[in-house]
């Protein structure tokens, strides 16, 4: 099966020397534009202060208050998305390009001039606790939350167990010190891509792209302390569960790795698809669980590898047994031709799928820009999937699958 290369964004410098990435080609009429905050975790003083600050932009702003940015949105169809990374906070907008430049208006104001209401943080801090808790009794969460922990260490900002204290502590003076710090022309970037003209791009430059706004200073490259890793297995008591969460893996390589991409493809091959060796072993021959999967999950420029499973207590052992069994064949010998070349087309075949429209490839690029790479790593993916023999496969499993170096996470009443 053949997959062609991926068209590039292209990108145009606007005249406060904010970059703007293009992604054109939709026909559908809708448009999706994201702004890109240097900052994320990385830099936040306490915990949770990027995400909640983010959120918040939501909340009020300039004149308008929570519920008449709603409103408009609602009237529109529109829609606006905020999450917070290792490096980075994400605002995107999604409309249909007619009604685009009237949004970017609210957007601009949205993000120069939140008023971040103190009533808003208090309703947002009630409902954020309540999902907390919530989530503190489901196992894969809490299995998740641990896993991070061993992977970073207690003292990394990325490695710290969100604690009901962490969110009662947080005050708006500390949204308002981490958006004084973060965001602003000096830290932004612009993705935009759809059903865009010449007309719709001129608009976000009037916006976004004229006078320097917001923070005083950029950020910079944002450095990311290197991970202090705990191996090995950490059990955590969740009470009165029938099945446990279970996550295996470790901190892999960097995006700059010339291994990542084959490394991506064994990951797929182990247990990125329903025929997977881990499905077809832990589900299918011995019904430990419903479902398996391995994943890798960046970390800005770092790549975690992860193994996610649910299973009844019963089975905990057995089932992690099973998981460094299927490591281990792929470390002693190569994957069979016929294998590889299965898995190669599930790729291809995925990849067809997904980018499909314009906003999974406009993620694909994002992702790409988070890590450092230039847009043609999208491409130099589907180079690799292309080329990639048993033999490789071989040398990177055994470069990188060492059971002294995996965390191990057992969450449930164990």
């Amino acid at each position: 099966m053949e997959l062609n290369d991926l068209a590039l964004p292209l990108t145009r410098v606007m005249p406060n020397a904010v970059q703007l990435h293009v992604l054109k080609g939709d026909t559908s009429g809708t448009v999706r534009l994201e702004l890109l905050f240097k900052g994320g975790y990385a830099v936040q003083d306490k915990p949770l202060q990027a995400t909640f600050t983010n959120r918040m932009l939501r909340e009020g702003a300039g004149e308008w208050n929570a519920d008449e940015i709603s409103q408009k949105l609602d009237y529109y169809g529109a829609w606006i998305e905020t999450y917070s990374s290792q490096g980075c906070n994400h605002v995107t907008l999604y409309a249909l390009s007619k009604h685009f430049p009237e949004l970017l208006g609210l957007l601009a104001v949205m993000v120069k001039s939140p008023t971040f209401p103190q009533n808003s943080l208090d309703v947002i801090r009630r409902n954020a606790k309540g999902y907390y808790a919530v989530n503190s009794k489901k196992v894969d969460v809490v299995a998740q939350r641990y896993f991070e922990n061993s992977l970073w260490g207690d003292s990394h900002p990325l490695g710290h167990v969100v604690e009901l204290e962490d969110y009662d502590s947080l005050t708006r003076d500390d949204l308002l010190k981490y958006y004084a710090l973060v965001y602003g022309s000096r830290n932004c970037s612009v993705f935009i891509s759809g059903s865009v003209d010449d007309a719709l791009l001129d608009a976000v430059e009037k916006h976004f792209g004229q006078d320097e706004w917001g923070c005083d200073a950029g950020i910079g490259e944002v450095s990311v302390a290197p991970p202090d890793t705990v191996f090995g297995r950490c059990n955590v008591e969740v009470s009165d569960t029938m099945q446990c969460g279970v996550k295996i893996g470790f901190m892999a390589m960097d995006s700059a790795s010339p291994d990542l991409y084959k490394f991506r493809f064994l990951t797929v091959l182990l247990g990125g698809y329903f025929g997977s060796r881990l499905m077809s072993n832990i589900r299918e021959e011995n019904g430990y669980t419903y479902h398996i999967s391995a994943e890798i999950d960046a970390y800005g420029k770092r790549n975690a590898f992860m193994i996610s499973s649910e299973t009844a207590n019963e089975y905990v052992e057995s089932c992690i047994k099973e998981i460094y069994a299927e490591i281990e064949k792929l470390v002693s010998e190569p994957v069979p031709a016929e294998e590889v070349e299965h898995v190669r087309n599930y790729i291809f075949g995925e990849m067809c799928r997904e980018f499909e429209g314009l906003t999974p490839r406009s993620e694909a690029f994002v992702n790409a820009w988070l890590s450092g790479d230039e847009f043609r790593s999208v491409n130099d993916y589907l180079e690799t999937v292309r080329a990639v023999t048993p033999e490789e496969l071989l040398f990177v499993a055994r470069k990188y699958f060492d059971r002294k170096k995996m965390i191990e996470i057992v969450a449930g009443t164990v």
